[in-house]
């Protein structure tokens, strides 16, 4: 009787790729309708949009760059609770959030804004990389708004690349990254909408205003250039619903810079905020010529002093003009706020005044006022 073999299936497999491979060499057009079903054809061609293209580049390079050195900041504090459901019950809990901030120094310093750590009790710095360390606290400035907070490691880092936020224009590109309601390495492209945007809350400083999206988590991280230097430090937002409407204000990194020195000189200290108790402002030219203030000198006139202040205890009168504070120049009330809250409270305001056409030095130590009682 005589046997049969099964043919493998292997076999079959073989002979079907050889038949395609055939279809393929002798019959281009099949292969070239398969190729399009397969393929992702571009509805415009890359030559149309090469600008475009460059400026995706260029977005793709910074957030390159900075993700190197942004990092999220969790604090965790406790608190007390009330209890939904029974009047008068309290709980203890521990609550944590989360703000963002961008490394200084290769030796694992890191900027962020003082409310993301005001009343802290644990504070911890997410690296790039999934890293967490506990911070070591540096020091603050409360009116600044400005924390240092320092790696405990021995690790080499990589610091971001201050710029000069003198330099910006409104219509430059400004670009965020942090971590909005706890979304790590958050990326955002908006524009400079407005520069020296001042009085806009107690602090009295400038603040860069940008339409670039800033949410709850993005405080403390960086505002950056094309360039991908830091240009600003995100700070606040205006906003009806607590969420971002295109208006987000950042200190601008060369206001931080002298912060920044300022707690170098006080470590361990939060610098508190600081009053002169003076009211000034730019003489009028009759107000000039009568105090014998030459016409084009800059400054400001003192024309009221609070009692028991800080100008009044240190021998400021009524009708100084000052001229420049602590070496600098002072063109406006706003010049002058600025260098009292750099010093902060406890430290010393050094004065160049005008009194009765004599230039004098004065030292004003910035204390607490103390409000004198009716007699």
């Amino acid at each position: 009787m005589e046997r049969k073999y099964p043919i493998p299936p292997v076999v079959y497999i073989n002979f079907g790729l050889v038949f395609v491979l055939l279809i393929a060499i002798f019959f281009p057009e099949i292969r070239s309708s398969v190729s399009k079903v397969f393929a992702t054809p571009k509805p415009i061609s890359s030559g149309k949009q090469n600008q475009a293209i460059q400026l995706q580049s260029s977005f793709r390079n910074v957030y390159r760059v900075a993700q190197a050195f942004v990092v999220s900041i969790r604090t965790k504090k406790t608190e007390m609770i009330f209890h939904p459901y029974a009047f008068g019950e309290t709980r203890d809990e521990r609550i944590s959030s989360l703000g963002s901030g961008f490394i200084i120094d290769e030796r694992g310093f890191v900027v962020t804004n003082y409310h993301v750590i005001k009343n802290a009790e644990i504070i911890e710095i997410i690296m790039p990389d999934g890293r967490i360390f506990p911070a070591r606290y540096v020091g603050s400035h409360e009116r600044a708004d400005i924390a240092l907070l320092k790696i405990p490691s021995n690790d080499r880092f990589t610091p971001a690349f201050l710029g000069n936020s003198d330099e910006i224009e409104v219509g430059d590109w400004a670009i965020a990254v942090g971590s909005p309601y706890g979304l790590e390495k958050t990326f955002t492209v908006g524009v400079v909408s407005a520069k020296s945007r001042e009085d806009l809350d107690e602090t009295g400083q400038t603040h860069i205003q940008t339409d670039t999206a800033i949410n709850p988590g993005s405080s403390g991280g960086p505002l950056l250039n094309i360039y991908g230097e830091v240009v600003g430090i995100n700070r606040m937002i205006r906003s009806a619903s607590g969420s971002s409407s295109g208006i987000g204000f950042a200190i601008p990194i060369n206001y931080a810079k002298k912060v920044l020195r300022q707690i170098e000189q006080n470590v361990g200290q939060n610098i508190r905020p600081a009053t002169l108790g003076v009211m000034a402002t730019t003489p009028l030219p009759d107000h000039r010529k009568s105090l014998g203030i030459p016409k084009d000198t800059i400054g400001v006139l003192v024309y009221d002093i609070e009692p028991t202040s800080s100008a009044e205890r240190a021998g400021l009168r009524r009708y100084d003009f000052i001229k420049g504070a602590n070496g600098m120049m002072v063109h406006n009330i706003n010049d002058l706020r600025e260098q009292v809250g750099l010093v902060g409270l406890g430290g010393v305001l050094r004065l160049k005044i005008l009194r009765d056409t004599q230039e004098l030095e004065l030292s004003v130590p910035l204390v607490e006022t103390s409000y004198r009682k009716g007699p």
